[in-house]
């Protein structure tokens, strides 16, 4: 259609509507589209009010399919009171950590309550003693007790509780005993026989203390030349459990001694037909041992103790040469050793004994029976492959039966006999330095013929304890120092 011909178009429209309404068929057909007009506006209406699907105003709003109104649409009622809490459901898992925040750290809230008391544990093993006063000194005396009414050979060491435990060989019952000292002076004690199997048993017993805190004694059956060791299985060693470690029929009737190794079993040294060895524990009661030679040579008078580096030396006399000899172990067990020889004059080496100084390095006392003198010899290494000499008393038979120990000074001190004529006594020397090249020494018992098979330790009071021979009593006695030099009254301004 073009824009000519619209205008024609509607002017004919114009007409025909203006016919049509003029008749009456026109109007006829006008009232019809009224009527449907009309029915139409009031469509989806109730009394002329619309509905919608949501809340209007002015609007009916249908009901949902459950036949209600839905909840957003009803009025709220009154609020209840709130019901009791429920039982606390268990916690989540913990969320990761935040990042920290930028502002300053608060203040420490204040300690909470003590928790309840744990179940007390088990008792541990019993440490060493604490420390001491270096000197002690008091004007005091030294004290004798009675350790074994019958009694030969002794040997001491400090028991766990810091008190003696004292190895007796009884000459009178050819027993062996041990001795246990309620007091570090000794004055009372409990003592019992821990091996009268057979004659002659217990001599030259040597006891320490081993890695569970309980005593060892190593010792001879000279019935049968048999090593034997006795292990206590308490404090006091009124239990024991006995064994028979070297059953050669050939064990000397000589010096055996007793150490601990770094392995926590025990070590002994004893003498074998002559020939030195070492037997090592299988356990800590020893009830089985392996033994290595040391030295083929005659020899005797063996003492053992444990270096700075954990390896066993042994000083004991050449009696072919009459040397003084110390051997370093190579391993734990001492199956293999070097040997040097000290002090290679004649007649010296007797009666040794070895103790490990404040330095590490080990240190001997012993007998120069050719100058009738009690000497050290202090190790210049720890394999003690050279040694320094001194003289700490020559005033006559001096050093037998020597023993040496580690003061709480730091100095050792010696317990030894001294059998110069008629004087037949028990002195105790000090070194006054690491090394022993100068001493002082004091007689410390006079009554009669005293002072054989000396052994010295130190108690829990930092003092030294000597048990020795009373020869013409036949009985051990105890002697207790009131001070490190062992001097009675001893003073200083």
């Amino acid at each position: 259609m073009t824009r000519q011909r619209l205008p024609v178009v509607l002017s004919a429209a114009a007409v025909l509507i203006a016919v049509l309404g003029a008749t009456p068929n026109g109007f006829a057909s006008l009232k019809g589209v009224a009527r449907v007009a009309l029915f139409a506006k009031n469509a989806g209406k109730v009394g002329g009010i619309g509905a919608s699907k949501k809340p209007k105003a002015g609007k009916l709003l249908p009901l949902g399919r459950n036949g209600k109104f839905p909840a957003s649409v009803l009025p709220v009622g009154l609020q209840g009171p709130p019901g009791r809490e429920g039982a606390r459901g268990p916690a989540g898992p913990a969320g990761p950590q935040g990042a920290g925040g930028l502002g300053p750290k608060g203040n420490r809230g204040a300690t909470g309550p003590s928790g309840p008391r744990g179940a007390t544990g088990a008792q541990g093993v019993v440490g060493p003693p604490g420390g001491f006063g270096l000197l002690n000194l008091a004007r005091a005396g030294v004290t004798k007790y009675t350790v074994s009414a019958g009694g030969a050979h002794s040997s001491s060491a400090a028991g766990a509780d810091g008190f003696p435990l004292v190895a007796v060989f009884d000459g009178s019952s050819n027993a062996l005993k041990v001795v246990h000292c309620n007091d570090s002076a000794c004055s009372t004690a409990t003592s019992t026989t821990v091996d009268a199997t057979v004659a002659n048993v217990g001599r030259y017993p040597s006891v320490t203390i081993g890695s569970d805190g309980l005593g060892l004694v190593s010792y001879l059956d000279a019935t049968n030349d048999n090593l034997k060791v006795a292990h206590c299985t308490n404090l006091a060693c009124t239990a024991y459990t006995r064994a028979i470690v070297v059953s050669s029929g050939t064990v000397a009737d000589d010096y055996t001694s007793v150490t601990v190794g770094v392995d926590g079993f025990g070590l002994i040294s004893y003498v074998d037909n002559g020939n030195l060895r070492v037997a090592h524990c299988s356990d800590v009661p020893c009830s089985a041992v392996t033994t290595n030679p040391v030295d083929a040579t005659a020899v005797g008078y063996s003492s053992i103790a444990i270096g700075a580096d954990g390896l066993p030396l042994v000083s004991y006399l050449d009696n072919a040469n009459g040397d003084l000899q110390v051997a370093h172990c190579a391993d734990a067990a001492c199956a293999a050793s070097t040997t040097t020889a000290y002090d290679t004059g004649n007649n010296t080496g007797f009666y040794t004994s070895l103790t490990i100084g404040s330095d590490g390095l080990g240190l001997v006392s012993y007998r120069d029976a050719s100058a009738s003198s009690l000497r050290v010899a202090h190790c210049d290494n720890v394999a003690c492959s050279a040694a320094t000499l001194s003289t700490v008393d020559a005033n006559g038979i001096e050093g037998e039966y020597s023993a040496i120990t580690l003061g709480v000074d730091g100095l050792s001190v010696i317990s030894y006999y001294d059998g110069n004529g008629a004087k037949q006594d028990l002195k105790v020397a000090h070194c006054a330095n690491v090394a022993c090249t100068s001493s002082s020494f004091v007689t410390v018992d006079t009554t009669g013929n005293v002072g054989w098979s000396t052994s010295i330790t130190v108690g829990s009071d930092g003092l030294p304890f000597v048990s020795y021979r009373d020869v013409d009593n036949g009985l051990v006695r105890g002697l207790h120092c009131p001070n490190v030099f062992c001097v009675a009254r001893l003073r200083r301004r």
